[in-house]
C-alpha cells in the first residue's frame, strides 16, 4: 500500500477490517503508528477473495483524521509473490532445492501455490524449466510435482506473513558436474504469475556412468565360461558387474541374471558365470561402476560378448542351474517342506554322479531313509572351475525308482 503524505500529519495508522467480528484491526506489521507512506499491511482476517484496509493520518498529539478505505481484490493483482528464501544443496544423483514463500492474503491451509523451477546453466546461460522433482523414497518412482506444505512463519519470513509454504523439488535431469543457477516462481491459487524469487547456485554431482569396458573376451571353462576384460578409461570406476541372458520359460525374451561368481584369486576385471554347456550360444553384458551401485543395467554402458558352449550334459538333463561349491552337499533326506510328496513311500536313497568317460551315473553312495539328511562329495574339491553332474534317487520299499533329482555343481568358492 502506498498514499501520498498529509501536512500536518506526523504518523499513520493501518487497519483492517474483519467481517468476521465487524470491527477493524492493526494491519501495521510493527504496530502503529508508523511515519512510512508506504508498507505491506498484515493479514488478519480469514483467507478470502477480498480485503478492505483503511489508513489514517495523526497529528503529533495522536488525533486521528478521517480514514480513506481501500479494497483488495486478489483476483486483481497483477501478479503472485515471489519466494523470499531459496537454497539449493547437492544431494545424492541431484540436486534437492527448497524455498519458502508467504502470501498473506492467499496462503491458507488448501490449496497451497503452485511452483517451478527455472534452471539456468551459469556457463552458457543456457534456461530449462523444471516442474518435475524425483520424490525423496527409498523406493523408485516416476518423477512428480515439487512437495509443498504450510507452516507458521519463520523468523526471516516477512512480518506481514502469519504462514509461509516451504517447498522442495530433487531436480535429477539436470547435466552432469553443472553449476546451475535456480529460481523459483509461484503460482497462486488465482493463476498469477509472480516474479522469478532469490537465486541459490549449486553443481551437480557426477551423474555419468563409467564407459563402456574394453576388449570383453568369453573363455570356455568346465563350469561355463570366465569373462575378462579392459577397463574404461574413467578414474571413478569402483567396480564391475556381469549379467548372463536367460530365456524367460513364460515370455520366452531374454532377461538379464546377475549371477556371476567372483573370487579372492581373481582379478577386479575378470569373473565367472556359471553356465551349463548345452551345445547352444549363450550372452552376457559386463558394465563398469561408479559409487552409484544400485544403478539399473538400463542406465549403464555394458559391453557384451557371446560364446557358444559344447554340449556336455548327460542324456535327458533338463537342469539350467549350476550350484557353488567346493564340497558339493546333495539334500538325501525328505520332509513336508521339501516337495517331495509323502515321504513315508521312500525306503531308501542312492547318490549318483555321470561319469563323462563311460558315459554313465556312478553310485557314490546309498542308504535307508532318515539315516542321513545330506550327502557331502569330498572328492572333487580339487578340480577348480570343474563341472559335475549328480542326482539323487529315492527308491521305494521294492527298489523301485520312485523320484530322481538332479543338481549341477560348478567346484568354486569365493574365497577361492
Amino acid at each position: 500500500m502506498v498514499w501520498s503524505p498529509v501536512t500536518g500529519a506526523a504518523s499513520y495508522q493501518v487497519l483492517q477490517y474483519d467481517p468476521a467480528t465487524g470491527g477493524y484491526a492493526d494491519a501495521l506489521p510493527a504496530g502503529s503508528p508508523s511515519t512510512r507512506t508506504d508498507m505491506v499491511p498484515r493479514q488478519s482476517a480469514a483467507v478470502a477473495d477480498s480485503y478492505r484496509y483503511a489508513v489514517r493520518s495523526l497529528d503529533a498529539k495522536g488525533n486521528p483524521a478521517a480514514p480513506v478505505e481501500i479494497t483488495l481484490k486478489l483476483a486483481d493483482r497483477p501478479e503472485a509473490i515471489p519466494a523470499f528464501k531459496t537454497t539449493a544443496n547437492r544431494f545424492d544423483e541431484g540436486v534437492m532445492v527448497e524455498w519458502s514463500s508467504v502470501d498473506p492474503w492467499t496462503v491458507d491451509e488448501r490449496p497451497l501455490p503452485t511452483y517451478k523451477i527455472i534452471r539456468t546453466d551459469t556457463a552458457t546461460g543456457e534456461t530449462d524449466i523444471v516442474d518435475q522433482c524425483k520424490p525423496n523414497s527409498s523406493v523408485d518412482q516416476p518423477l512428480d510435482d515439487p512437495d509443498t506444505y504450510w507452516t507458521w512463519a519463520d523468523d526471516d519470513a516477512p512480518l506481514s506473513a502469519r504462514k509461509q509454504v516451504n517447498g522442495s523439488c530433487w531436480d535429477v535431469q539436470g547435466k552432469s558436474e553443472t553449476t546451475y543457477e535456480y529460481r523459483v516462481v509461484t503460482t497462486d491459487r488465482y493463476g498469477h504469475v509472480s516474479q522469478a524469487g532469490p537465486p541459490a547456485t549449486e553443481t551437480t554431482p557426477d551423474t555419468q556412468r563409467p564407459a563402456t569396458v574394453q576388449d570383453l573376451t568369453a573363455e570356455r571353462v568346465p563350469l561355463g565360461v570366465r569373462l575378462t576384460w579392459t577397463p574404461p578409461a574413467d578414474t571413478d570406476v569402483s567396480g564391475y558387474r556381469a549379467w548372463q541372458g536367460v530365456t524367460d520359460p513364460d515370455s520366452g525374451e531374454t532377461v538379464w541374471k546377475n549371477n556371476c561368481w567372483t573370487g579372492s584369486s581373481l582379478t577386479r576385471t575378470e569373473i565367472l558365470c556359471p553356465t551349463v554347456p548345452d551345445g547352444t550360444t549363450h550372452v552376457y553384458k559386463v558394465a563398469a561402476m561408479d559409487d552409484h551401485r544400485d544403478d539399473p543395467l538400463g542406465v549403464l554402458h555394458p559391453a557384451e560378448v557371446s560364446v557358444t558352449l559344447p554340449d556336455t550334459q548327460p542324456p535327458g538333463w533338463t537342469e539350467t542351474e549350476v550350484r557353488e561349491g567346493q564340497y558339493p552337499d546333495l539334500y538325501v533326506g525328505c520332509s513336508e517342506s521339501s516337495g517331495l510328496g509323502d515321504c513315508s513311500r521312500f525306503a531308501s536313497y542312492r547318490v549318483e554322479r555321470w561319469d563323462p568317460v563311460t558315459a554313465a551315473y556312478v553310485a557314490l553312495a546309498e542308504g535307508a531313509m532318515g539315516d542321513a539328511a545330506f550327502y557331502m562329495d569330498t572328492t572333487v574339491h580339487e578340480d577348480r572351475l570343474g563341472l559335475y553332474y549328480y542326482r539323487v534317487v529315492r527308491l521305494d520299499a521294492s527298489g523301485v525308482e520312485a523320484v530322481t533329482r538332479s543338481t549341477a555343481y560348478g567346484i568354486w568358492d569365493s574365497w577361492l
